[in-house]
């Protein structure tokens, strides 16, 4: 596995053409490997957008069973001095989790509940966004220890993690303009959580939370607590 870091010029055109697209980014992805070669059966492609305070701090997190060619990213919307990006060997890193570890945390994800109508029976309800910031923030902390961590609490009683960004992606899938028009509602957030299984967790950081991970949701990744 390897993490990838890639550094957006959003001072070209064709870089701010990509990253107003969710579906573009996908695609350029995917670009970054071989045919096929984007997914294992144990893990997956999953990418993030990643917005600093200003436009000019924009970045591309990748996960990836394979080093990711970057040289057509690059030319669409890369930087032409310096590196292309920086992918590290994810492995030792996911190697060496342990029960008990602290660590800071990212994620965007697509915070959804399953809702049936009356009489539906054992079908599986209509998935919905959840709306409120505080809605989004539940989803997460519920779903917690089936990932492997909890979100410890600060001395108020409060879990140690907020929704720092929301949006609403709209897009048509499909061919031309006949293709169906497509809502994504996502949650960034970012806190700090404990490691309590490391296998469960080593599962989440190579397969993703929750829907719509080809839409730059899912992607959880963690850093040194300060």
């Amino acid at each position: 596995m390897f993490l990838t870091q890639f550094d957006i010029n959003t001072g070209r055109r064709s870089a701010q053409r990509l990253i107003g697209s969710a579906e573009r980014i996908h695609a350029a992805v995917l670009g970054c490997f071989p045919p096929g070669q984007y997914s294992a059966d144990d893990a997956r492609t999953l990418w993030r957008l990643d917005r600093g305070p200003s436009n000019h701090q924009t970045s591309l997190m990748i996960v990836s069973p394979l080093r990711p060619d970057l040289t057509a990213l690059n030319e669409q919307a890369g930087w032409d001095t310096g590196s292309a990006g920086r992918s590290a060997d994810y492995g030792a890193f996911l190697a060496g989790l342990s029960a008990g570890r602290v660590w800071r945390f990212r994620l965007t994800a697509n915070p959804t509940v399953s809702l049936k109508r009356p009489g539906q029976g054992g079908q599986r309800g209509k998935r919905h966004a959840h709306v409120t910031a505080g809605q989004q923030l539940e989803w997460l902390l519920k779903r917690a220890a089936r990932y492997g961590f909890t979100i410890p609490l600060d001395d108020d009683g409060q879990a140690r993690a907020q929704v720092t960004g929301r949006d609403v992606l709209r897009f048509r899938r499909g061919p031309g303009a006949t293709g169906r028009i497509v809502t994504v509602a996502t949650a960034t957030y970012d806190g700090v959580l404990e490691v309590n299984d490391p296998n469960l967790l080593r599962a989440v950081l190579t397969n993703g939370i929750g829907p719509a991970k080809g839409y730059g949701c899912g992607l959880l990744t963690l850093a040194p607590p300060h």
